[in-house]
């Protein structure tokens, strides 16, 4: 493609090469009743860090790979259980990181490539903070559900040095079985995704790899059944 529109930023290339890390992990857990709590903190050091991104007109993944990577982050979990009800929550902080692009350097413009040669900068899907809850609860037989997922934002811009704005998703959800002489029993589910319509980014189209927009689901409303014969 070169001398064409479509012709690639830089032609310079290697091959791709296999990642090598030392992965350290540890954590807790503890049961308090009908309460669980659980906290993990995780680090790798990473060679030949390998990922991928949407370069170009034609978004299929490419591989590289950075030539140092380290990713480090740490988890809360909890759930709780009591008669009819239950709830959890989920809260992540990480943090991801790579230097040097030492293979498929075509796809990246040479100022980027010269940046990230001396700059650790943000992997594509780094996000400082995410988190998810939800409680659930059977009323009668008829089980009643709320769910929420949070994030910070993914990373933007030239080498990942920003950030989108962060955002939140509600769903809300029913479901009942029922059981008719003439048809057996089934079961019946409503779910109702993103219910205050939040419109929020999650890609805007720059960055490292991201070579498109991408939203967030608007409100949906979805009606499942389930009938076992």
């Amino acid at each position: 493609f070169q001398g064409t529109t479509n012709q690639l930023p830089t032609d310079v290339n290697a091959e791709t090469l296999s990642e090598r890390s030392h992965y350290f992990d540890a954590g807790v857990a503890q049961k308090i009743g009908g309460l669980t709590i659980g906290l993990d903190a995780y680090y790798r050091k990473v060679h030949n860090l390998l990922d991928e991104g949407q370069f170009g007109a034609a978004l299929i993944f490419s591989p590289f790979n950075y030539g140092q990577g380290r990713v480090r982050g740490v988890e809360f979990t909890s759930n709780y259980t009591s008669g009819n009800f239950s709830a959890y929550l989920n809260v992540s902080t990480s943090r991801a990181m790579g230097k040097d692009v030492v293979t498929g350097q075509y796809n990246f413009a040479q100022d980027e490539l010269d940046y990230i040669a001396t700059h650790w900068v943000h992997l594509d899907h780094d996000q400082r903070l995410t988190g998810s809850g939800g409680v659930s609860y059977d009323l009668d037989s008829t089980k009643l559900g709320a769910d929420f997922l949070y994030g910070s934002g993914l990373r933007a811009d030239f080498a990942n040095t920003a950030h989108l704005p962060d955002y939140w998703q509600i769903n809300l959800s029913a479901s009942r079985d029922f059981d008719l002489p003439e048809f057996g029993r089934f079961d019946l589910r409503l779910a109702l995704i993103n219910a205050t319509d939040q419109v929020y980014e999650i890609r805007d189209g720059s960055g490292i790899g991201v070579g498109a927009p991408q939203y967030g689901p608007r409100r949906g409303v979805y009606v499942g059944f389930t009938k076992t014969f």
